[in-house]
């Protein structure tokens, strides 16, 4: 099974990987502080292609191996990786739209906790959705091979469990690593002010790269046995053919 903790070891433990999540926040932190105005919401676009590219270049090297996951600030790759995979990912951003829109205006409780509930595990449904694609384009950066449905629907289930174990596991993260800043920070500087923005922004980079992390294990898990069965079964009817 995937785990968070090599996910989190891996990534801490790359080189100059602290410094690395700390320039990606400053972007994120610009385009927070710059929000509602033309400037901010052009920066966040292009931030946020940015760094889809450089998490779906992490997941992609973590599978192939790469001894750098965290490779180095290369503005045109990760353009051209984020384009990409934002268009390849679209028709499921819209599919896991649809299937939220469904759950919630047919499930209907009276009461809040469940109605809490059905809310989050629609939202992880829908977010499961795009995974379930993502772990199969991400072993070989192939647009035509996120439609394979038979891959899809292998990855669907195993990516909403394993998902959900990590938003889980963030949370928790969350409430002792956020939480300890955000006693030091009322206690002396308050929360209206840059540099908590700063922190924030580094925590939400780190926890991007740490899940580019998880699901290139995800993906490792699900597929690797199957197109190792798949690579043998075509060599086999290779040499059935050669032999005609």
């Amino acid at each position: 099974m995937a785990s968070i903790i090599e996910a989190f070891d891996s990534t801490i433990k790359e080189n100059l990987a602290v410094i690395k999540i700390f320039l990606w926040a400053l972007p994120v932190t610009a385009c927070v502080s710059m929000q509602k105005t033309f400037m901010g919401n052009l920066l966040a676009l292009v931030t946020a292609i940015l760094l889809v590219g450089c998490v779906t270049t992490i997941s992609h090297n973590i599978i192939k191996k790469e001894g750098k996951l965290i490779p180095g600030i290369n503005v045109l790759q990760y353009g051209l990786t984020g384009v990409i995979t934002i268009a390849v990912m679209l028709p499921f951003v819209l599919l896991g739209a649809g299937v939220n829109m469904l759950i919630t205006s047919l499930v209907k409780v009276p009461s809040p906790v469940w109605s809490l509930t059905i809310q989050v595990l629609s939202l992880l449904l829908a977010a499961s959705c795009v995974l379930a694609s993502y772990v199969v384009y991400v072993r070989r950066l192939n647009p035509i091979e996120a439609f394979n449905l038979k891959k899809y629907f292998i990855g669907f289930g195993e990516v909403f469990l394993s998902f959900s174990y990590l938003v889980i596991k963030l949370a928790v993260c969350s409430v002792v690593l956020i939480g300890f800043f955000m006693y030091l920070f009322s206690m002396f500087l308050g929360f209206e002010n840059v540099i908590w923005i700063y922190v924030l922004a580094a925590f939400f980079v780190f926890y991007s790269f740490i899940a580019a992390n998880y699901m290139a294990q995800v993906s490792e898990e699900l597929f690797t046995f199957i197109e190792k069965a798949e690579e043998e079964k075509r060599e086999k009817e290779a040499i059935a053919k050669l032999g005609e």
